[in-house]
């Protein structure tokens, strides 16, 4: 096991979560959970930008894996800087929708 404790990283809604919609995040700038839930209408485009809590020294690598099948039929991407991540998809999710995205960040 490995612990990727630490503070947890703030958060910007993106246009993709669709009227209503909301995301949350839990874990750490190392490892975490993007939870969506989408309102009406969601169009393609990111669905949130996690703040990490300090920048790293350069972009960071970064695996994400889709939590539940709505996530999984999704055409997902990312969106990455040293100092955020954005989980974004290229085709828009279907309304009223609740899944996820873990996530691994490692300089």
């Amino acid at each position: 096991h490995i612990a990727a404790g630490g503070v947890t990283p703030g958060l910007v809604f993106g246009s993709a979560l669709g009227a209503g919609g909301t995301a949350s995040v839990n874990g750490s700038d190392t490892a975490g959970t993007l939870t969506i839930n989408t309102g009406g209408s969601p169009t393609a485009g990111c669905f949130a930008t996690i703040n990490f809590s300090q920048k790293f020294n350069s972009t960071p690598h970064i695996a994400v894996s889709p939590v539940g099948a709505s996530a999984g039929g999704l055409n997902y991407y990312i969106n990455k800087t040293s100092g955020s991540l954005s989980i974004c998809t290229a085709s828009a999710a279907p309304a009223s929708s609740s899944f996820g995205f873990d996530y691994v960040a490692l300089d």
